[in-house]
């Protein structure tokens, strides 16, 4: 009797249960690319407040830090209160960044990364949210991963390329997998997010009265105009707060299901997994569209960019490859000075990050008629398949100009002043090629890449998995008791430590906004939150967002009316006091004396009658001692 095709033999489910805790090398470099991005921009949102958040001058100077942090919460961040040390951290972390973007010696920007991001976090908790919170825990399980396999510096320029240029490690028509026990953990710590999230949502917003997601675009802080535009129809969060829950129930049971990966075609698609990604998927399409979030949904698309399966690629490589202008990328060939060292890394490196295989790279030497072209311009060549050739700075934008993302760029270079500057420095870098060749000898040495994961690694992550396993569960209502503090100083050191919450036990039920006024020394008004107003009858505008500057501000906003220690408001009332004084002369009249802060709760209803408000003192400061 024919074997059924839904049968399966013993080692055929186990390879399809080993599928699915795999990563295709592929989908591991889009990881890479987009943690690094995601930290640029995380760098550059936060610049725009680096001296409130993280200097002594700020809201949390050291000495209240201090009294907030957790002991095993170390940084570096702290080791300085002034703005230039800030300044410093931030700059490297940038640059640590692109290094990790390009993939330059990828496994230490991926620790330098992962170090100044967890000391940038642990500096002040108080604006942190769990976006946060997923970057972190993703750029460490990051360490375990090989990041620089493919589209990297290092991958180009792998010790077996420095003699046979064209020998390509990796079929690009099959899968790529990796897997280790690393692989294992960050599958599961994936779908944590979703699991978790899941069984807090408790209350009774979502179960059984369905308007959960109704109460979170209610909250007039959080919502955006296309949030606010759709509350006319709450029969749509109705069926969006069932969606969630059923997505973030079944999803992750779908990206677990075993699947087998094969090389041949046709391609084996493991449908379960891509449909639960794209369920996962479209819960942060909802929220980026919906929420003031911060980065959070874009950070959700990096972890989910880990599960993409083999046949992803594979099916993009087929699809490109049948066309006729991805045939004519393939018949270009690079020519490059055999005596030039660095020539040849420059063109393994522009491979690898524009072309890839079967591009090939051969020296000009191999053929008298590219030869003598290079010896007449002093310069590389490239040849089309219709032999049409490129030489100087033309060459380099040609190159730029075959696939995108790099289109614009190659379209940019174009431009008449760009071409000058381009071959300009290409005839300076021609000129100087011993010293180039030097300089890239140390700068851009040869590589091994391993793809065999070591008993050390695997060890480790065996510990943290079990490690994180534990930190969930016992954060579960009445479980926290039941935590070992040895489970607890190791998430929090390598800061592990998460609560996927959002919106748990249910959303919050009113709008909150802050009122500050103030009091001069010559007993005048003054408004230091002047978004709000100081009245208590003030009404806020349907689109209440702006009115924090960043949504860093609101989350801090947030914590100074909730938190239990005194100290996150004394040390904020210390910065308004320093920070409005600093523009007026010493006793002058004009310096402000004492402040009150309020906060202001619109309480959400789902009947569209008029909201029940309140106003509550939380604060009394006085920028002078009262002696």
């Amino acid at each position: 009797m024919a074997q059924s095709r839904f049968s399966l033999t013993k080692p055929e489910r186990l390879q399809g249960l080993r599928n699915a805790f795999s990563f295709d090398l592929r989908s591991i470099a889009l990881f890479r690319i987009l943690l690094a991005l995601i930290i640029l921009w995380d760098l550059a949102l936060r610049s725009q407040h680096l001296s409130a958040f993280y200097t002594d001058s700020g809201v949390l100077p050291r000495e209240f830090w201090l009294q907030l942090a957790n002991p095993w919460h170390w940084s570096i961040h702290a080791a300085s209160g002034q703005l230039w040390w800030q300044l410093t951290l931030f700059i490297l972390a940038a640059l640590v960044a692109i290094g990790l973007l390009v993939g330059y010696r990828t496994r230490l920007m991926a620790w330098l990364s992962f170090i100044l991001l967890a000391s940038l976090l642990n500096r002040n908790a108080l604006i942190l949210n769990s976006g946060d919170q997923l970057l972190a825990v993703m750029s460490f399980w990051s360490l375990f991963l090989p990041l620089n396999a493919r589209w990297s510096v290092d991958a180009a320029l792998q010790h077996e390329l420095k003699t046979h240029h064209n020998t390509h490690r990796f079929k690009p028509d099959g899968a790529q997998l990796y897997f280790s026990m690393a692989t294992v953990a960050i599958v599961l710590q994936i779908l944590y997010l979703y699991v978790f999230t899941v069984l807090l949502k408790t209350g009774d917003a979502w179960i059984p009265r369905f308007d959960a997601a109704f109460h979170a675009v209610s909250l007039d802080q959080l919502a955006t105009p296309v949030a606010i535009w759709a509350r006319q129809f709450p029969v749509f969060f109705t069926i969006a707060t069932i969606y969630v829950l059923v997505v973030e129930f079944l999803a992750p049971i779908l990206v677990l299901l075993p699947f087998a990966v094969s090389s041949n075609k046709p391609i084996t698609w493991p449908w379960p997994r891509i449909a639960g990604l794209l369920l996962l998927a479209s819960l942060h399409v909802g929220f980026a569209l919906m929420l003031h979030i911060g980065l959070f949904p874009f950070i959700g698309f990096m972890a989910l960019s880990l599960l993409i399966p083999s046949a992803v690629w594979i099916s993009r490589y087929q699809r490109k490859n049948n066309s006729e202008r991805e045939t004519s990328i393939g018949n270009i060939t690079i020519y490059y000075d055999e005596d030039c060292g660095f020539c040849l890394k420059m063109c393994l490196i522009l491979r690898e990050m524009l072309l890839h295989p079967p591009v090939k790279i051969l020296t000009a030497q191999s053929d008298p008629a590219i030869h003598d072209i290079m010896q007449r311009h002093n310069s590389w060549v490239i040849k089309e398949a219709n032999n049409t050739t490129h030489i100087h700075w033309h060459a380099m934008q040609f190159l730029f100009a075959q696939r995108w993302p790099f289109k614009p760029l190659g379209w940019l270079m174009k431009f008449k002043p760009f071409m000058a500057i381009g071959n300009a420095t290409y005839r300076w870098v021609a000129e100087n090629r011993a010293t180039m060749s030097n300089i890239t000898a140390w700068l851009l040495p040869w590589q091994n890449i391993s793809l065999r994961p070591t008993w050390i690694g695997s060890l480790v992550a065996a510990f943290l998995l079990i490690a994180v396993s534990v930190y969930n569960v016992t954060g579960m209502p009445g479980y926290l008791q039941y935590r070992p503090q040895i489970i607890d100083a190791a998430v929090r050191i390598t800061r592990l430590e998460q609560r996927w919450d959002m919106f748990a036990p249910q959303p919050l039920a009113q709008t909150v906004f802050q009122q500050i006024p103030g009091k001069s020394r010559s007993a005048e008004d003054i408004n230091l939150y002047p978004s709000t107003g100081v009245s208590s009858q003030w009404q806020p505008p349907t689109y209440l967002a702006p009115i924090h500057a960043g949504y860093r501000w609101r989350k801090y906003m947030g914590v100074l009316g909730s938190h239990r220690n005194d100290a996150v408001r004394r040390s904020y009332g210390n910065y308004l006091c320093n920070s409005y004084n600093a523009n007026h002369p010493p006793m002058s009249k004009n310096q402000l004396a004492s402040f009150d802060i309020y906060t202001v709760k619109l309480r959400t209803n789902t009947t569209g009658t008029q909201r029940v408000r309140t106003r509550k003192r939380i604060w009394q400061h006085w920028c002078f001692s009262q002696n």
